[in-house]
């Protein structure tokens, strides 16, 4: 989910994300920066900065800290409460990824070489068995000291090592999370080392609301100003209110209410019909819209309204292919020599907004979160290179 000031991914991956500023962090112990020798040797990967973890039943074990002392308590009502509501339950909520940045990024530019880390959350409401999520996710953000950063990297470095995926390969579930238990036990002592309610400085919100039938969902969220130390609400860029719904409006447009013509075109290409009925150069317009919003050299999470690439994975094949355009031909794609950018799952995809997270049972990833992740490991590796 993304939205804000400063909005990641990054909602979203995009997929809700960022703020105005994120406050200094409290120093909490570990190692220094500048002594801090790292130990481990392997480059890292997707799925070593992206944790996609199996959907597991409530009831089974975790490593991860209940969901109550992961997010305040007066955040998560605020959310769900507000109008238009979306209900659920903060007993139900369950840790099912977990990313790891050089920053907390506000922009296309590199980290700034003071910042501190950043550690993502993203929780669904699960249910049933076998398991199912609702149609809800929170995204949860927390800083990592930048003293502790290169100890960090090393820890994902070893993780990488435990659950052994090939460097270049897509960005796929993590079957060593539910197979290799010194894995699972390490990532979750990793997790709940930051991920505390106090620590929190920004809580994203992207659901279905509660009390229509018609399927519409709901971006909002809080977050912490530059300065500040209370959670206020979000502004989301572009069309600077705190609050976007999406109706489904179709089997693949959808009513984004506001709505912003940001990147240029983007306005156009979420309705199937004002689509069709552009021109041959508004309907370009549009594609490169969407290539533009997945492309983090292009588009940060403070200039990105929720929405947009939580619709981007969905519509660029099917307006491209409507359209006869050949997005290999744009500079707009973000590409990379190094790693699958195959984003994962199908099902439902038209559904759903989902960026990270499930589908019912699904797995799905969205494009942005993927090119993302390819962003962070070069982030990563050129500010804490392995052991030599």
């Amino acid at each position: 989910m993304h939205m804000s000031q400063r909005l990641v991914m990054t909602f979203a991956v995009c997929a809700l994300g960022a703020s105005c500023g994120v406050p200094p962090s409290p120093q909490d112990g570990g190692a220094d920066a500048s002594v801090f020798v790292p130990t481990e040797r392997r480059p890292l990967g997707l799925n070593d900065v992206t944790y996609f973890l199996p959907l597991e039943q409530l009831d089974a074990s975790t490593p991860f800290p209940p969901a109550s002392t992961i997010l305040p308590l007066g955040a998560f009502t605020r959310l769900t409460e507000a109008q238009p509501v979306v209900r659920t339950d903060l007993s139900r909520l369950r840790v099912l990824a977990v990313r790891v940045d050089a920053c907390d990024r506000a922009d296309t530019l590199p980290c700034a070489s003071d910042a501190d880390g950043s550690m993502r959350l993203v929780l669904q409401p699960v249910f049933g068995a076998p398991a199912n999520v609702e149609d809800v996710t929170f995204h949860a953000f927390f800083p990592i000291p930048r003293a502790q950063m290169p100890e960090v990297v090393d820890t994902l470095r070893a993780l990488g090592a435990m659950q052994n995926i090939a460097r270049g390969a897509p960005l796929q579930i993590s079957t060593a999370f539910r197979s290799d238990s010194a894995f699972r036990t390490r990532l979750g002592a990793l997790v709940a080392r930051y991920a505390q309610s106090q620590r929190l400085n920004r809580l994203t919100l992207f659901g279905q609301e509660s009390e229509r039938a018609a399927i519409v969902w709901i971006f909002r969220g809080e977050e912490v100003p530059t300065g500040g130390a209370v959670l206020g609400p979000i502004t989301i860029p572009s069309i600077a209110m705190p609050q976007q719904e999406v109706l489904l409006f179709g089997g693949d447009s959808y009513q984004v209410t506001p709505v912003a013509d940001e990147p240029v075109g983007f306005a156009r290409i979420v309705m199937e019909p004002m689509f069709r009925a552009g021109t041959s150069s508004q309907q370009l317009d549009g594609v490169r819209a969407l290539l533009a919003v997945d492309n983090p050299s292009l588009h940060s999470a403070n200039s990105a309204q929720c929405v947009s690439c939580h619709v981007s994975t969905t519509l660029v094949p099917l307006r491209s292919a409507d359209a006869g355009i050949d997005v290999h031909a744009l500079s707009e794609r973000y590409t990379s020599a190094e790693f699958d950018l195959t984003p994962l799952g199908s099902t439902g995809r038209a559904r759903t907004l989902r960026a990270l997270g499930y589908f019912g049972s699904s797995p799905l990833v969205s494009q942005r979160v993927v090119n993302e992740s390819v962003n962070v490991v070069g982030a990563l590796e050129s500010a804490y290179p392995p052991a030599p």
